[in-house]
């Protein structure tokens, strides 16, 4: 559409220069390559040495977990082995974590997937709290550069047949061009479409955080919606399906819930799937709960991916989150065509915690 990029100075323009500086290193941080492929000295057989490990999460379905919970692994594993045997092991967000094709997916070596789904629910009112309270850089481009960034066509690149996280020819983030396309998409959808009598007119000078900031709920969830859809929900559809018919026996589906009701449990049942060998097993067993709830890592780790503490720390209020829950199964009854119910049912994955009306736990 060629609109210029506005400037405005918002709160939330203003609260980036707020966030501290270890919050920032560590959102940016989570936003820059992830857990990278790393050589892990697992002591064994070749075909150990032609195994590669993945933990698929998309935005929000954790992300943050996977990719403290490989960097863990890898520690582990390495205080036990000194010589690396070229088995890997990674938490790709930006790559396979936004894949909605099998060419997307594609691993030239064998490969073990561990994918983390979430109830759609949550993860709608989830996304739009913490996109509400401003958490990452990406969320403060205006709605104009957006548009003009959008237009700019990209597609996946690949690189000795798997894909490298780029826009073909381009420097250009592949998960960069699909989140300004959904701001993008945003700001069309609230002019004309299915959504235009719900949503207020988005202005080219303003930002998705302060958009969510000012319109109700309702709106504002179903803004979070059409961003979700295509950086979020479509991957996450595509994954667990793909996980569920993959001919390697070796991956599974978990749940994000399956971490708060049992973490230990969980990390067996993944590395008990993924047929790892003692003693490389109980190596990698000791770092992956390193990252379950209510251990010091995590606690330091995971409050920056968490909508109530980025909630706290801009001054951001919001009504209970069952309640929000409420209001997007209402929507998705009217507005959605009951998308997000069928992705509910596909995936499996409860709502949990404060997600739910009579649950006074953490989520």
């Amino acid at each position: 559409m060629g609109l210029q990029d506005g400037k405005v100075e918002s709160a939330c323009t203003h609260q980036l220069d707020d966030i501290s500086s270890d919050v920032a290193e560590d959102t940016l941080a989570d936003m820059s390559d992830g857990c990278t492929l790393l050589q892990l000295g697992l002591q064994h057989t070749n075909s150990s040495a032609s195994q590669e490990y993945h933990l698929v999460a998309q935005h929000k379905t954790g992300s943050g977990e996977a990719e403290m919970a490989c960097e863990r692994m890898k520690t582990s594993i390495h205080t036990l082995f000194e010589q690396p045997l070229g088995v890997f092991i990674d938490a790709p967000w930006d790559t396979l974590g936004v894949a909605t094709n099998q060419a997307m997916m594609h691993r030239n070596k064998p490969s073990c997937i561990a994918h983390f789904n979430r109830n759609p629910f949550e993860l709608l009112v989830s996304g739009y709290l913490y996109h509400k309270a401003g958490s990452e850089p990406w969320l403060f481009q205006s709605f104009g550069s957006a548009l003009n960034k959008s237009v700019e066509s990209c597609q996946p690149d690949y690189r000795n047949g798997q894909m490298s996280g780029f826009c073909k020819g381009s420097e250009t983030r592949y998960w960069d061009h699909i989140y300004t396309f959904g701001l993008a998409q945003v700001y069309m959808e609230s002019r004309e479409g299915d959504f235009a009598d719900l949503l207020p007119d988005a202005k080219p000078d303003e930002n998705f955080c302060d958009y969510l900031r000012r319109v109700d709920p309702d709106a504002g969830l179903a803004a979070q919606f059409i961003w979700a859809y295509n950086t979020t929900l479509a991957p996450m559809q595509f994954t667990n399906s793909y996980v569920q018919s993959s001919s390697q026996s070796c991956s599974l589906n978990v749940c994000y819930e399956d971490f708060n009701d049992n973490c230990n449990a969980t990390w067996h049942r993944i590395l008990q799937t993924w047929r790892v060998e003692e003693p490389q097993r109980s190596a990698m067993f000791r770092g992956a709960v390193g990252s379950c709830p209510g251990s010091e890592a995590a606690a330091n780790r995971t409050e920056s991916h968490s909508h109530n503490y980025m909630m706290e720390l801009a001054n951001v209020t919001s009504e209970p989150e069952y309640k929000l829950v409420s209001r997007a199964r209402e929507l998705d009854k009217v507005f959605m065509h009951g998308s997000l119910a069928t992705l509910e049912r596909d995936v499996g994955c409860a709502v949990t915690g404060k997600y739910v009306e009579s649950s006074t736990a953490d989520p």
